[in-house]
């Protein structure tokens, strides 16, 4: 499920309480929080050190920063014999992710999953999400555990106190739903859809010939009802557990950007730990990425199933011209941010592209 999707009806009592404090608050309040949770913690304690992970995605489900997590701490704790925990804090029970960044940066929030929310202090980031760049979830996933996932990695490393720990994958590719069937590129034209608030989803859709409407998450439903948009682009699962196949029953299987997960962690959390802690943190990282993408690729699947038993319509279409009429924006973004060319040559080079 992406990041996007909020389960605010369903906060416990403890986090209205903490929605009031200010964040360096919150993040110091996580014995209380714990103490607190009606459905228990996630995650363990360590004998030294616990290390806090905050996420806006749901505690206790599976989802993407979930699943990674779950067989972090097991791998962590182990390694470690239980000097070095992590507890997760779903539900932004430390206050909205986009403030995490900053949190990071000085020390009061060990780790995140989310990497969007950089793109401010870190815009070369941006290159993940230009429109049809990768041919799939494996795919990118083959390209950044290469030089082009390292490159972005130091990109981060030099703009930032904090480091990447590698790349899982989200709970699936992004499509397009929309009330009526398009099965080409000339169907986009003029189609009111949906895109996540990011300079990067409206360009590729703007490029499609649609008329790319961003709207905050929570308008989506309402607006897709009334009429205010044609559709909208996002994961399966966040199309099936948010019903907006309600009132749009046509998938085109566009898969048109992967939006990678990555654990990120402080520098400055990293420096509490010994030598040999820190390396168990890295180790821990690449074991639960490891881990996490087959699950994210079978959650993935099984949502797409789902979608399908309540009356939703898959559409194949030629990828092809969709990434002739996107390319531009490759070469202006990365005109824009210089060092993105290198990584833009690595991906085209490991995917099998033209440049």
């Amino acid at each position: 499920m992406s990041r996007e999707h909020r389960h605010n009806t369903t906060r416990r009592a403890v986090l209205r309480g903490a929605a009031a404090l200010p964040l360096g608050l919150v993040l110091a309040w996580g014995g209380t929080a714990r103490a607190q949770t009606q459905s228990g913690v996630r995650g363990r304690e360590g004998k030294a050190v616990t290390l806090k992970l905050g996420s806006s995605q749901p505690t206790h489900t599976e989802n993407a920063h979930s699943v990674f997590f779950d067989a972090f701490v097991e791998e962590l704790t182990s390694a470690t014999n239980g000097e070095v925990g992590a507890i997760f804090y779903g539900d932004s029970q430390l206050g909205p992710e986009d403030k995490y960044p900053t949190a990071i940066t000085f020390g009061t929030l060990d780790m995140m999953l989310t990497v969007s929310n950089w793109t401010t202090s870190v815009p070369e980031l941006g290159v993940l999400t230009m429109g049809f760049l990768f041919p799939s979830m494996d795919g990118q996933g083959q390209v950044l555990d290469g030089s082009a996932g390292q490159q972005l990695q130091d990109i981060f490393a030099k703009k930032t106190k904090a480091e990447i720990l590698g790349w899982c994958y989200n709970f699936g590719g992004r499509n397009v739903l929309g009330k009526a069937p398009i099965r080409s590129l000339a169907e986009f034209r003029g189609k009111k859809l949906r895109v996540l608030p990011s300079p990067t989803f409206v360009q590729t859709f703007r490029l499609l010939g649609a008329s790319p409407v961003p709207m905050s998450f929570s308008e989506i439903y309402t607006s897709l009802q009334t009429g205010v948009i044609d559709g909208l682009e996002h994961d399966p699962p966040t199309i099936l557990q948010s019903k907006f196949y309600e009132s749009a029953k046509n998938l085109t299987l566009t898969q048109h950007i992967f939006d990678p997960v990555a654990p990120i962690i402080s520098n400055a959390s990293l420096k509490r730990l010994s030598d040999s802690q820190q390396q168990a943190v890295r180790r821990a990282a690449s074991t639960a990425v490891k881990a996490q993408r087959p699950k994210a690729a079978a959650a993935a699947a099984a949502a797409m199933d789902e979608l399908k038993r309540n009356g939703v319509q898959t559409i194949d279409i030629d990828r092809a011209p969709l990434v002739n009429a996107v390319k531009p924006l490759w070469s202006s973004f990365t005109d824009q941010h210089p060092d993105t060319k290198q990584v833009l040559t690595a991906i085209l080079a490991a995917t099998g592209q033209p440049s």
